[in-house]
């Protein structure tokens, strides 16, 4: 038998497996129980596990000669690679394989020699030589990543506030330039020309962390049609991908809680104004947005000047959007961003300035899924368990590029 014979034996085991499993349960949990059938049913399913894990190991055994003749092999130039990564996610012939890998619980370690799975490869290859992501998931087809895009962008991500860098390293470090202060030195005709003076580089390192969850789902789901999965997956990973970006970017913004400066109410209008004009270099300042909760944004939206005109304006290209002198105002949830209460008074967090100066999130490829309807408590319950794993982290730049202020509400 090859590879691909064993996990079609494998399955069919495990269908076979789980359904003595439930005869056996139902057999024992009889008013009078036959405890002739109970017996008999219990060593089959006995004999029937055996023979399952002894199909495991033979497919564990034979992947692991599989790669190692392939890791001998010289590389040859794959078909794939004459096209784009981005290509080969977007093809329907991709997604029915991501698809046919969910649904049969197969990974990037027990899927080799699988014809169906052959496009997944060929994208790992790409995006890292030797098919890499052996103990992850297949990376997630482009449709699937347009849906996640949209649900974070209706969840309002702060990721659009900053700077995002794709890496291949889960560590690693950035140059980092600090802006001269002092001009060139007078010289007299003749005279010896200073070398004291040397352009100020330090490194930045950046570290990832790999977040993960595991979504039960109803095998009746996984049976449904591809878009349906797909798009059910998508909301839910979405969801969990932007939550877990916010709490890294809100944790980096949240170190400048020791400088912020209270804003009270009877100076609220000039007190923004002059941690806009005044904290920020004036580089930052043209390219600054704020950032703040539902009441903070209370606050700016209630401004009026002498005549009672409101002080924040709709953006004139966006009107959904709104500005505070001439700079974006973004909202976020009390419930991500909370005020802070001591005593009697309630202050609403106010960030301002240049979040892709202050502060990068790196993320390590795509969020990636792997599926299971055997292992863990997927047996028992009779679903399927997706996993999902992205590795990301926040690292601070200049953190003079943003400003934190407290407005009393």
């Amino acid at each position: 038998m090859n590879l691909e014979q064993i996990n079609d034996a494998i399955r069919t085991k495990g269908e076979k497996v789980q359904g003595l499993s439930a005869q056996l349960a139902l057999a024992a949990t009889q008013p009078s129980p036959d405890l002739k059938e109970v017996s008999r049913l219990q060593d089959e399913l006995n004999r029937e596990n055996s023979a399952l894990q002894a199909l495991k190991l033979s497919a564990e055994s034979m992947t692991g000669e599989q790669s190692e003749k392939l890791s001998k092999q010289p590389a040859a130039a794959s078909p794939a690679q004459e096209r784009s990564l981005k290509e080969i996610r977007k093809s329907n012939e991709y997604a029915r394989s991501f698809a046919y890998s969910l649904r049969n619980g197969l990974t990037p370690k027990t899927g080799w020699g699988v014809e169906q799975l052959h496009p997944l490869y060929d994208a790992l290859t790409i995006g890292g030589g030797d098919p890499v992501g052996t103990d992850g998931g297949f990376l997630v087809p482009e449709d699937i990543d347009h849906t996640i895009h949209e649900q974070m962008r209706a969840l309002n991500p702060l990721r659009d506030f900053f700077a995002t860098e794709p890496v291949s390293a889960n560590s690693g470090w950035r140059v980092k330039d600090n802006a001269p202060t002092t001009g060139f030195t007078a010289v007299n005709e003749t005279a010896t020309i200073s070398r004291n003076d040397q352009p100020p580089f330090a490194t930045v390192s950046y570290t990832l962390t790999k977040y993960g969850l595991i979504l039960p789902v109803s095998n009746e789901l996984v049976a449904d049609e591809v878009a349906n999965l797909f798009a059910y997956l998508a909301r839910w990973g979405a969801k969990k991908q932007i939550i877990t970006e916010n709490t890294l970017l809100l944790a980096a913004l949240s170190d400048l809680a020791s400088s912020a400066v209270e804003i009270a109410p009877v100076a609220e209008y000039k007190g923004i104004v002059k941690l806009l004009n005044v904290s920020l270099d004036p580089a930052i300042a043209a390219r600054a947005v704020f950032i703040t909760n539902q009441d903070g944004y209370n606050v700016m939206d209630t401004m009026e000047d002498m005549n009672g005109r409101p002080m924040m304006q709709p953006d004139p290209t966006q009107p959904t959007r709104n500005l505070f002198k001439g700079h974006r105002v973004c909202v976020v949830s009390n419930a991500v961003m909370p005020s802070t209460t001591v005593g009697d008074k309630t202050t609403a967090p106010l960030f301002v300035g240049d979040g892709e100066e202050f502060a990068t999130l790196f993320e390590r490829a795509p969020m990636e899924m792997l599926s299971t309807s055997i292992g863990g408590d997927a047996f028992d319950k009779d679903c399927t368990n997706v996993r999902y794993i992205k590795r990301m982290g926040v690292n601070k730049f200049d953190t003079a590029a943003m400003k934190m202020a407290k407005l009393e509400v």
